[in-house]
């Protein structure tokens, strides 16, 4: 099977299995390759990764008959290039864009002065245009007009003037711009996100390394809570270790302490930890090489938990380990939505609205409901082999005080799950 440990030329680590309460917990991987490559230890071949995403991604093209991709998303366009300029910045400011063709290699338009940063990658780079209102001076009618001829050029020179154009996320004279020259336009949301459901070798250990990084930062996080600590203070503390070892940000700020994890989606503030508090945070990580790392945990500040603490937290624990244990290649969406793990009916109203999630370099398909949430949807398809995926629960009660939200990543492997993210459970609340 394309991805596999075997394709890679690495030797597969055997995973193991734990147990609690006389059932078998899902194996663990616990093999992880050095961020960097030397003449002693290989690590990932980036170039391959690159060459596998654009292919990957080119396949789902050709698929559905799209002649070429204009991508303004930071995360669509590194994921076909690895070409990654103030991605945060770029991801509001239509300042640089990728066409990709069919077939062949991408153009990339990059800011002039970073130009040099996909030189060394591409050999057909160019300076981007700046259409935006905040940008054009009143402007931006014309300005767009002109970059939309040059879209227009490009791909006639590919032959693919009159085949259909999969654009992502463009403001309003940049479409209209692009109509206006005749082009027929597609969504390019479906292809790209088509070719990153199976994860090639090279792409499992860099989730595996993005969770190592994430691992070290929650063991910093979990040894600053006491009594005092701000929440602001801890997402600082995981921030520094993620950094320090190569991670690059988060997508959001989901630390709560106490009060403030029920409900859930409450974001780190200026509280102060007291005792007896939870404290649950979700990572929400890029990492290394722009892959994620999507983990939840509840930790306690101090030693004795409530009789009601433990509870949801068993609750969220159970279901989530459960949830792993039934993910194979061949599972069908439909069987799985079928037949989820039972909770209590008192944790309905405000759990999560995903049990699980595709996970690489965002958050991605296919995206699970409940099937008798409002407006879920009955997703089509089955578990592949090399699906990598974040099961999840929130349990917390109506009225209650506290919350809980566990999450972790499983490896969709050849023989069954396997669990990538290994930080560990907190024994007080599981006892």
């Amino acid at each position: 099977m394309t991805g596999s440990a075997a394709d890679s030329g690495r030797r597969a680590v055997p995973a193991r299995s734990e147990n609690r309460g006389g059932r078998a917990t899902v194996p663990k991987d616990r093999g992880t390759l050095g961020q960097t490559n030397t003449l002693l230890e290989r690590g990932v071949d980036l170039e391959r990764l690159r060459r596998d995403r654009l292919r990957k991604v080119q396949a789902e093209m050709r698929t559905r008959d799209v002649g070429a991709l204009l991508l303004t998303d930071p995360i669509n366009i590194r994921y076909v290039t690895g070409v990654s300029v103030m991605p945060l910045w770029s991801a509001t400011n239509l300042a640089h864009y990728v066409l990709v063709p069919a077939e062949g290699s991408p153009i990339v338009f990059e800011f002039a002065r970073a130009k040099f940063r996909a030189e060394e990658f591409f050999s057909d780079v160019r300076n981007a245009h700046y259409w935006q209102a905040r940008f054009a001076e009143g402007m931006a009618a014309e300005r767009s007009g002109e970059w939309a001829a040059e879209i227009k050029d490009a791909l006639g020179g590919w032959g693919v003037g009159d085949d259909r154009l999969g654009v992502d996320c463009l403001d309003y004279h940049g479409f209209s711009a692009l109509q206006g020259q005749g082009i027929k336009l597609t969504d390019a949301d479906d292809p790209i996100q088509a070719a990153r459901v199976i994860k090639t070798a090279d792409e499992i250990e860099l989730l595996k390394q993005s969770a190592a990084v994430c691992e070290a930062a929650l063991y910093d996080l979990e040894e600053a809570i006491c009594p005092g600590v701000s929440e602001h203070e801890l997402l600082g503390v995981f921030y520094h270790k993620m950094l320090s070892l190569g991670g690059e940000h988060c997508f959001s700020r989901l630390l709560s302490t106490g009060h403030k994890t029920n409900p859930w989606f409450h974001e780190a503030g200026s509280k102060l930890v007291r005792p007896g508090d939870l404290v649950a945070f979700d990572t929400d990580m890029t990492g290394p090489e722009g892959y994620v790392c999507d983990v939840s945990r509840t930790f306690l500040c101090g030693e004795r938990p409530t009789p009601a603490q433990k509870e949801a937290y068993g609750v969220a624990y159970e279901f989530i380990q459960e949830l792993a244990r039934r993910l194979r290649p061949g599972l069908g969406y439909a069987e799985l939505a079928e037949d989820l793990p039972e909770y209590p009916h008192a944790y309905r109203e405000q759990r999560y609205s995903f049990v699980l999630h595709g996970v690489g370099t965002d958050d991605e398909p296919p995206f699970f409901p409940f099937s008798d949430e409002p407006g879920a949807e009955k997703l089509v398809g089955e578990f592949r082999e090399n699906m990598v995926v974040s099961v999840e629960f929130y349990a917390g009660k109506v009225g209650e005080q506290d919350g809980v939200k566990l999450e972790d990543e499983v490896w969709v492997g050849p023989d069954g799950p396997v669990i990538l993210s290994l930080y560990p459970y907190e024994e007080e609340l599981l006892a």
